[in-house]
This record gives C-alpha cells, sequence and structure tokens, in this order.
C-alpha cells in the first residue's frame, strides 16, 4: 500500500500568537449577570481556550466577559469556535 496518499499526522500552527498552556479558573460571564464556570487551557496575546463543565458551553453568547477568578482580570471577549464542552474566544481588542 503506498503511503503517498496518507495524511503525515503533522499539525499546522495557524494562529499568529504563540499559546501558552494553563489551569486558570475563571467565569464567563453574559451582560445579564449569569455566569458560567470554566477552566482557561491555554492562552495568547490575541485569545484563549475555554473548557466548561456540563453543557454550559451551549448556553454561551456571542459576545461576554471572561473574569479570571481574580476579579479584577475581566476581558471582554468574542465566541470563534465551540465544540462540546469547549469554546475559543478572540479578545474584542483584537477581534475589531
Amino acid at each position: 500500500m503506498s503511503h503517498s496518499g496518507r495524511h503525515s499526522g503533522a499539525i499546522v500552527e495557524r494562529r499568529a500568537a504563540e499559546r501558552k498552556p494553563t489551569a486558570l479558573l475563571a467565569f464567563a460571564q453574559h451582560p445579564n449577570g449569569t455566569r458560567f464556570p470554566c477552566q482557561v487551557k491555554n492562552i495568547s496575546d490575541r485569545g484563549a481556550m475555554l473548557e466548561f463543565l456540563g453543557s454550559h458551553a451551549l448556553m454561551l453568547e456571542t459576545v461576554f466577559d471572561l473574569v479570571l477568578a481574580n476579579p479584577e482580570m475581566r476581558y471582554a471577549v468574542k465566541l470563534v469556535w465551540l465544540k462540546d464542552r469547549t469554546a475559543g474566544v478572540v479578545f474584542c481588542s483584537q477581534a475589531e
């Protein structure tokens, strides 16, 4: 069997900013005050990947605040992708 038709398995990185793995605890907070706990799995200068418990990711609005465990750290974010319990967001200052 020829190997020429097989995918090499290499991952092509399309992000312009380097991601840093984290385990930060945070909340997705909607404008009406509703909060969903999450964990920031990785973060870059442009955005982050969030993991939620249960089906909370399905209840996300397009734009919300990402509030880290330290309440003074709050970022306006925009939802870019959603898969199961995981969501990718971009910081709004980078989305414009």
